[in-house]
């Protein structure tokens, strides 16, 4: 009962999920100018210089996890250290190109990938850019997601998708400036043998057969270095120019233990985990790992969640992925009072039941969490989930 009770936990944004559906995901993610090339290693410092030690204990991984899908082995050829030229495109006949660093390593223990990457001009202004993404299979949907955070934008962008004539195409759709128009995005993976990647963004309007590029990123594979890319030994410190509402979540740094007590079957069950969040992304935004370590039925269970302040929106954005259906999930909130009050993003609250997280009694050494639903278009709610935190000793 209680392993079920932790793929519950990986699944608690998902408020329609039934007891027999957990129970069966619980048994099956160019030529460059020289005088660019000579600035990398203090591009990679720069980057690095304000984001905290990487905890995910799958990122040193060589393979995949023996428990993972073997079908994100199609994409393996994405790990690896790169030099990447970003090339944009701010109008019909404009293009800004600059060169960028990025690793791509396992993440999750093992059941998905991860990219950093830092862009230190990525616009005509000069201004540094930095992105963390998700890659991840869900087999029990059989589609490819991602997630990707960026410091440029202060925001997450998701698609979905699969393979296509032996290239990774996702894709995503968007209503933007609160017009009728939409606006789909086309995100296509292409290898050129095992030194090169090109990662292209388009964009189209009306229709799906003109397409105009926005992004073009060329990977190109470097030798590895262990020094590539290097964070700090500790949860980091914050970039310099947030704003004020940007620190709302720094009570999160650090190493936690965590008490939960979740509504199950309609009972209680309670269990143990452990959580650990740095700064990310320059200092812009920080990065939590929690470890389901205690319960035998879960074995290298992980679950990893981005968060980054929004300022043009007034909100806090969050991408979540666990290593058990390896599904993103797209959320956030603003604070209310003394409360972070979070909910999914896109919720249909004609067709109920809908869920809220929520974050309170924030100390110094603790903090608590719960999750709520309603059936009633958010008019009352109900308890489901409660965590108690407390600091490690010593951290």
């Amino acid at each position: 009962m209680v392993g079920y009770a932790l793929v519950a936990a990986f699944l608690f944004m998902s408020s329609t999920i039934s007891p027999k559906d957990l129970i069966r995901m619980m048994i099956f993610k160019p030529v460059f100018l020289l005088a660019a090339l000579l600035v990398l290693p203090l591009a990679a410092r720069a980057q690095t210089a304000n984001d905290g030690h990487l905890f995910d204990q799958g990122r040193a991984m060589t393979e995949r996890s023996p428990r993972a899908s073997d079908v994100i082995d199609r994409m393996k050829g994405y790990l690896g250290q790169w030099d990447v030229a970003v090339t944009t495109y701010p109008t019909d006949t404009t293009t800004v190109t600059s060169q960028g660093q990025a690793e791509v390593t396992y993440m999750n223990r093992g059941y998905a990938y991860q990219e950093r990457l830092h862009v230190p001009g990525y616009d005509a202004e000069g201004t540094a850019a930095s992105m963390m993404s998700f890659l991840s299979f869900d087999p029990t949907n059989n589609v490819w997601a991602l997630g990707e955070a960026s410091s440029y934008t202060e925001s997450i962008s998701m698609y979905n998708g699969d393979f296509e004539g032996g290239k990774l195409t996702l894709g995503t759709v968007l209503r933007e400036r609160g017009g009728t128009q939409l606006t789909h995005y086309r995100l296509t993976y292409t290898f050129a043998g095992s030194n090169q990647l090109t990662i292209l963004l388009e964009s189209s309007t009306g229709n799906t057969t003109a397409w105009k590029p926005v992004e073009q990123r060329v990977y190109q594979r470097r030798t590895p270095s262990d020094t590539f890319m290097a964070t700090m030994d500790g949860y980091g410190a914050a970039a310099s120019d947030l704003p004020e509402e940007a620190h709302e979540f720094d009570f999160l740094l650090g190493t936690w233990d965590a008490v939960h007590n979740m509504l199950f079957g309609g009972q209680w069950i309670q269990f143990p985990t452990n959580a650990t969040a740095v700064r990310a992304l320059g200092g812009s935004a920080i990065l939590e790992h929690s470890w389901f370590d205690l319960d035998p039925n879960l074995p290298d269970a992980a679950t990893s969640i981005i968060r980054i302040y929004n300022r043009s929106m007034r909100r806090w954005e969050s991408l979540y992925l666990q290593n058990r259906s390896n599904s993103l999930l797209f959320f956030g909130g603003a604070k209310d009072g003394e409360d972070l009050v979070l909910h999914m993003f896109e919720s249909h609250t004609a067709d109920p039941p809908i869920s809220r997280f929520v974050f309170h009694d924030i100390g110094t050494d603790t903090y608590a969490w719960y999750a709520q639903n309603s059936t009633d278009r958010g008019r009352t709610f109900n308890k489901t989930w409660t965590i108690e935190f407390t600091r490690r000793t010593g951290e």
